[in-house]
């Protein structure tokens, strides 16, 4: 387990309601450098994610302070300064920026429906490589392949020859298929964030 101790030092320039988490400022991903690597953390409402962890934070906000625990742990206070989050840590200040919707990476797990009338659920998976890779669950062969994205736009090639063309939706944090397999309706895959990955 990382654990990323945030020292209870600073303040909130912006003050909100715990209980408005939704609407707080911090809903966003957040990227900076601490200790020589890069910290992602990203906020989906009542959702807290270290990017790159295997599993979701449980975590608990109020007004001036940020407590996290998963496969990486974060304790402490915060404030935003010019459109910065600012942590304190044993090591110095993280300064963390927020990072735009389009420019989050797509890599990752990826789940929901196939589109096809016997409602099969599939899982996908994408590499930082440019590699991806398919399969119907519970225990469907995997198929591999390779993935290009341009802004929302992305094509995976497989093995078979066959292509899946998506749209990523940002705001919904999905991708929207027009074709995957023959026969199949549009389909909806969503990021999965929780349980580790799948052999």
């Amino acid at each position: 387990m990382r654990l990323l101790v945030v020292v209870l030092a600073l303040g909130l320039t912006l003050p909100f309601p715990a209980a408005a988490q939704r609407d707080s400022v911090l809903v966003h991903r957040w990227v900076g450098v601490h200790l020589g690597k890069a910290l992602q953390l990203e906020f989906y409402g009542d959702t807290m994610l270290v990017v790159n962890d295997a599993h979701v934070l449980d975590f608990r906000l109020t007004n001036d302070s940020l407590v996290g625990f998963g496969d990486t742990s974060v304790v402490g206070r915060y404030r935003i300064v010019m459109e910065r989050l600012l942590l304190e840590t044993p090591n110095g200040v993280v300064t963390m920026a927020e990072q735009t919707t389009l420019a989050r990476p797509l890599t990752g797990r990826w789940h929901g429906p196939l589109g096809t009338a016997d409602g099969v659920e599939v899982e996908l998976e994408i590499s930082p490589a440019g590699t991806a890779r398919w399969r119907r669950q519970p225990s469907g062969a995997w198929m591999a392949g390779e993935w290009d994205r341009e802004m929302r736009a992305i094509t995976f090639t497989w093995s078979d020859g066959t292509e899946w063309h998506s749209q990523y939706d940002p705001v919904g944090n999905a991708m929207l298929f027009e074709t995957t397999v023959e026969g199949a309706e549009p389909t909806i895959l969503r990021r999965l964030f929780r349980g580790p990955p799948t052999p």
